[in-house]
């Protein structure tokens, strides 16, 4: 067996064995939230004062898009684990997704907090991987008034690529769009593979990048190149699904949905994907229906689509098929999960 098999086999077993486990954070790293979820309340309810447990569940909460709780949460731990830089590096980041959607004022404080937390979980472990990409975002997004500084972020970018190459990469991404360099994004994929070809994120991030292209070949490829690193993520499947979808490969479409509802049970992700690409080219529209109201059976895996934008893409499906009072209905279920989305709004509006 050459080395790079045996890396490669070594890596399968790694990952099973880890899927074995169960732990909560293995679960959490692979994106099974579900299950993460029943874990962590467990031994939460088991010590309420569980600062990681609290950290865990403040990660899951987030996932589901539960932001102030996550917050909350996030701050329970540091209370009970100021040491901790992971725990620090949670708030920052919460506060500084948090500031996305905030008023101005409201803003430069969740700015702030963010920079603070951020520093203070990089003074305590210099090589947190996951802060130093947070504080790239801080200073490519924050208006200078709090801290924000491109030179900065230049900085934080480079201190990355020397622990991680697909972070890091995944970083000089980040800058190439704010820089509106989008010649160079291609290329900081690429090298993200290269820095590691065992890395499941870095071939799903690659072939995402070549599905926005439409290059369903190359993006076909590497989801392939992932599910052979860990067949239990639903990312990558998610990913073929809308290739598939794209191409109208309908046999092949039925088998990797098929593959993946076997692989990945809680996570309906590929079939959403699969449903918003045929809602997009105008193709198949009723397949696309049987999609978007398989999802909205169970509760969607956290990090996923959540079930307001489920009811407002089948709106839009049920709209072209001239079936319009059943497009209000579900537009009308999505604006009741989500009153704030200005599309479906304007949906409505239009629909009425």
């Amino acid at each position: 067996m050459t080395k790079p098999t045996l890396l490669f086999a070594t890596a399968l077993l790694s990952s099973a064995a880890l899927f074995a486990a169960d732990t909560p954070e293995t679960l959490i790293e692979a994106g099974h939230f579900k299950k993460a979820r029943s874990l962590v309340q467990a031994g939460l309810t088991r010590n309420p004062n569980d600062a990681h447990a609290l950290y865990n569940m403040s990660r899951i909460k987030r996932a589901f898009g539960d932001k102030e709780a996550a917050i909350d949460l996030a701050q329970q731990a540091v209370k009970l684990d100021a040491k901790n830089s992971d725990y620090h590096c949670q708030v920052a980041e919460l506060n500084g997704e948090k500031a996305q959607t905030a008023g101005m004022f409201q803003q430069i404080r969740l700015a702030r907090v963010m920079k603070n937390e951020g520093e203070t979980a990089l003074s305590l472990n210099p090589k947190n991987a996951e802060c130093l990409s947070a504080m790239v975002t801080f200073y490519l997004e924050a208006p200078g008034i709090v801290g924000g500084d491109k030179q900065k972020a230049r900085e934080f970018i480079d201190r990355l690529l020397t622990l991680d190459s697909v972070e890091g990469n995944f970083a000089q991404v980040e800058y190439a769009q704010h820089e509106k360099q989008m010649d160079k994004i291609e290329g900081f994929y690429l090298k993200a593979v290269e820095g590691n070809p065992l890395s499941y994120r870095a071939h799903s991030a690659l072939g995402s990048f070549y599905l926005n292209e439409k290059k369903f070949d190359l993006a076909a490829r590497h989801a392939r190149e992932a599910l052979k690193i860990d067949p239990f993520e639903g990312a990558a499947y998610a990913l073929l699904a809308a290739v598939y979808a794209n191409q109208e490969r309908w046999k092949e479409l039925d088998a990797i949905l098929d593959q993946a509802e076997a692989k990945v049970p809680d996570d309906l992700n590929p079939t959403f994907q699969a449903g918003r690409t045929l809602l997009l080219a105008g193709k198949d529209l009723p397949r696309a229906e049987r999609y978007f109201r398989k999802y909205l059976t169970p509760e969607p895996e956290g990090g996923t689509p959540p079930l307001w934008a489920a009811h407002w893409r089948l709106g839009l499906v049920l709209e072209k098929e001239g079936r319009k009072p059943e497009a209000v209905s579900e537009i009308q279920s999505a604006l009741s999960i989500n009153p704030d989305f200005e599309p479906a709004k304007k949906d409505l509006k239009r629909l009425k």
